[in-house]
C-alpha cells in the first residue's frame, strides 16, 4: 500500500520530484487468504508539498477488502 500511495502521489507532481511517506495508518480488516494481493493507491488531496492518499489491498478477485491505509506523503524536489 505504501508503494501504491507513493506512485499515486507521484502522478500529481512535476517530473523532477520524488516522494517520501512521512506518516501512515493501516487497518488490517481480514486475513489474506488469497494467492494474489492487489494494492491500489488514490490521492485524496494534493498540495504543493504534502499529498494525502488512501491505499487499499484487495484479494485476487478484487471483491474482499483486506486492508486500508491512509498516508501523508511529502514531495522532494530533485535538481
Amino acid at each position: 500500500m505504501d508503494s501504491a500511495c507513493g506512485y499515486a502521489a507521484l502522478t500529481m507532481l512535476k517530473g523532477n520530484s520524488e516522494v517520501l511517506t512521512i506518516e501512515f495508518k493501516i487497518n488490517f480488516l481480514k486475513p489474506a487468504k488469497t494467492n494474489k494481493l492487489i494494492a491500489i493507491g488514490k490521492v485524496l488531496q494534493s498540495g504543493k508539498t504534502l499529498t494525502v492518499c488512501d491505499g487499499f489491498v484487495y484479494d485476487e478477485t478484487e471483491t474482499k477488502l483486506i486492508a486500508k491505509m491512509t498516508a501523508t506523503i511529502i514531495a522532494i524536489t530533485t535538481d
